[in-house]
């Protein structure tokens, strides 16, 4: 009989997923209930722990770890029920045993009652508003508006360097308000564009890397800034909302009151950051050689063309070439184009015509199948979508049940009581704490919907204005993943050509990190004040 290496059985799946279940069992069993922490908030608050750290240490399937956490609650009828006779919440694990205050039995069916709960987050309109912008961002690719939207872009801008530099971030900040995934915009439509125009210019990994470098971290961290500048620019922004309505009803933050918080603060960040880039790539230094080179009569020595001599048709050419090889706007780009602009006109003008922005988007997906713009087959076949609609609206049901059953309450007076005791300001503290937290992720949806029902209650304790503290929070989601090359799947895209060393990578993204800090407590809370936010 053939023996299984111990290197293969440390790498099943099974073994990897030890750790993460053993922490959930130790949270499960070993936390002794209390009146502030009752046995149901212990356990979702497991399966919860347990799941997030099965995500930053597994490659397990996140719809499938959700679903088993969410089947093992059910089981164990470890939700949050309604009793009949009092009209309050109380644990399913509890229906049918005598209430001690009344002596009367809880009326409520525990295990029907917890598998209903299980499912509650599948019916969260946050979620289908993020199944339906995804199944947008699918007619973009589909039919190739959005690789034209870029190639226009370097078209236009593509003379030199920092044209080109500026091409990327324009386009992604043009695209982001219909391609919800963050993912999908910047690795599936962005990224293989921003390569191509690295090799254009003969920069790869290893000749001449500097222009390819810079070009590939102008197009990641592009991609986060506008992912932070609009609700619908990354698929977990909805659930910041979702949280901070639920805790504090004066909150209104929809995508136009989103917008308009966020647009001064992102346009300066994203006018600056090929600026940044281009210092912390070293092209600076290379451009003022080559202006002493030149002037002292030399052909540039060491340094190539494609680094310092950045006037180049080359690039500009070969966008021509592509967008000659499209042809002019077929016939379901313009109807795109149509719905698209209809979809944000309709979300911008919310509050006059009290329409969901969920419904608006549903609006939009059957605009486009009723015209022939793209298929059933195109909505069944869209992957991403569909393992999105399982794991949020997983998450989001064990999020709701956290906080009705009191564990992220408790959380948060915990962290609420340790700045108090500290002495520090709530709302600058917990934004940078949750900003920083993201270097522990390699999802940013996982960081949001781990932690942001936890800061935000830490704040509500401490009496933090709501809207600072949601603006940070919400804005900060996107924007904390610039530290890593695995905080989301486009920025290992990004990372992956080898253009940018992961030292160099992380030194980058820490600098970039201080930076937005800098501008969104100073230009951001400015701007803020002057909407009257604080």
């Amino acid at each position: 009989m053939q023996r299984i290496p111990w290197s293969t059985i440390l790498k099943s799946q099974p073994a990897t997923l030890l750790p993460s279940v053993t922490i959930g069992a130790l949270i499960w069993f070993c936390t002794p209930a209390s009146d502030e922490l009752t046995p149901t908030a212990i356990r979702i608050l497991a399966v919860f722990v347990s799941c997030i750290f099965a995500l930053i240490t597994t490659s397990v399937d996140i719809s499938l770890l959700v679903l088993t956490g969410l089947a093992l609650l059910s089981l164990t009828h470890s939700f949050q029920c309604e009793d009949k006779a009092t009209g309050l919440l109380t644990e399913c694990r509890l229906c049918g045993e005598p209430n001690p205050l009344t002596g009367d039995p809880y009326k409520c069916h525990g295990a029907k009652e917890s598998f209903h709960h299980s499912l509650e987050g599948f019916s969260s309109s946050v979620v289908w508003l993020i199944f339906a912008a995804f199944h947008l961002g699918k007619a973009v690719e589909v039919t190739q508006l959005g690789r034209r939207v870029s190639l226009l872009m370097i078209k236009m801008f593509g003379k030199r360097i920092m044209g080109l530099a500026y091409a990327i971030v324009f386009s992604e900040l043009l695209l982001a308000p219909f391609v919800p995934s963050n993912t999908a915009r910047g690795g599936g439509i962005v990224h293989p564009v921003v390569h191509a125009i690295a090799t254009t210019l003969g920069s790869t990994p290893t000749h001449d890397p500097k222009v390819g470098a810079f070009l590939m971290l102008v197009g990641n961290h592009a991609n986060l800034i506008s992912a932070s500048m609009y609700l619908t620019g990354m698929a977990a922004n909805p659930i910041v909302l979702a949280k901070a309505t639920q805790l504090y009803e004066g909150v209104n933050f929809d995508f136009l009151t989103w917008l308009t918080g966020s647009i001064v603060p992102a346009l300066v960040c994203a006018l600056a950051l090929p600026v940044i880039l281009r210092w912390s790539c070293g092209l600076s230094s290379d451009s003022k050689q080559r202006d002493e080179e030149e002037q002292g009569g030399s052909n540039g020595g060491a340094i190539s063309n494609a680094t310092t001599k950045f006037p180049n048709d080359g690039i500009v050419k070969h966008a021509e070439t592509e967008l000659e090889r499209m042809g002019s706007m077929s016939g379901k780009e313009w109807q795109l184009c149509l719905v698209l602009l209809l979809c944000l006109c309709l979300w911008v003008t919310s509050s006059y015509t009290k329409l969901d922005a969920t419904l608006v988007a549903l609006l939009g997906i059957l605009m486009l199948l009723h015209m022939g713009t793209m298929t059933w087959k195109d909505i069944s076949k869209n992957t991403n979508a569909w393992d999105t609609l399982f794991w949020l609206g997983g998450f989001v049901t064990m999020a709701h049940q956290l906080s009705d059953a009191g564990a992220s309450a408790f959380l948060g007076h915990k962290i609420s009581s340790l700045i108090e005791q500290l002495g520090l300001p709530p709302v600058p503290f917990l934004a940078v704490s949750y900003f920083l937290t993201t270097f522990m992720f390699s999802s940013l949806s996982a960081h949001i919907v781990a932690f942001v029902g936890t800061f935000l209650d830490a704040g509500h304790a401490l009496g933090a204005q709501p809207m600072l503290l949601t603006a940070l929070l919400a804005y900060f989601g996107a924007l904390s993943g610039c530290m890593t090359n695995y905080s989301t799947g486009m920025a290992a895209m990004y990372y992956a050509p080898g253009y940018v060393s992961r030292s160099k990578w992380f030194l980058i993204g820490f600098q970039l990190a201080l930076f937005y800090l800098v501008v969104y407590f100073t230009i951001g809370m400015g701007w803020w004040r002057l909407l009257g936010w604080w």
